[in-house]
């Protein structure tokens, strides 16, 4: 009988699933299309979820023009919450009521994201692009129906 051998090897783990790169981007999502520096956190997952595929940025970039969400429903990320989780713990981010705003210490790495302008550059323009064009008024409407 024929056996199988088995060399167990380390796997790199996706960008998408990295903690810094999931901060690193909830920090630009809050200071780009937050408003005074906080973003309520579901917002944050349809951003979030939006700038995986060109597709859903498109659909923000129609709900932007017209005022209207067209997506009635989006993605929750698991490797987000982590992330989100591990920003407050490190003092990057804070809950302030129903929103997650920048502390100081999350203004500062964000001035060093900013400051490269190699750093998450493809999200920088796409969140540009939607600014703070869908508001937390948008985001609670389309989320009424969920309950």
């Amino acid at each position: 009988m024929a056996k199988i051998k088995f060399t167990k090897r380390p796997s790199p783990v996706l960008a998408e699933h990295r903690p810094m790169y999931k901060i690193a981007q909830a920090l630009l999502i809050i200071d780009i299309c937050g408003w005074g520096k906080k973003c309520s956190l579901i917002k944050l997952h349809l951003l979030n979820w939006a700038l995986k595929t060109q597709s859903r940025m498109d659909l923000l970039h129609r709900s932007v023009t017209s005022k209207n969400l067209f997506s009635p429903i989006w993605g929750f990320d698991p490797a987000l919450a982590i992330a989100l989780q591990l920003a407050i713990e490190e003092g990057l981010l804070a809950i302030d009521g129903s929103s997650i705003g920048i502390t100081d210490k999350g203004s500062a790495l964000l001035l060093e994201i900013n400051k490269d302008k190699s750093a998450l550059e493809s999200e920088k323009e796409a969140l540009k692009t939607i600014g703070k064009g869908i508001t937390e008024a948008m985001v609670s409407s389309a989320a009424k129906g969920w309950e």
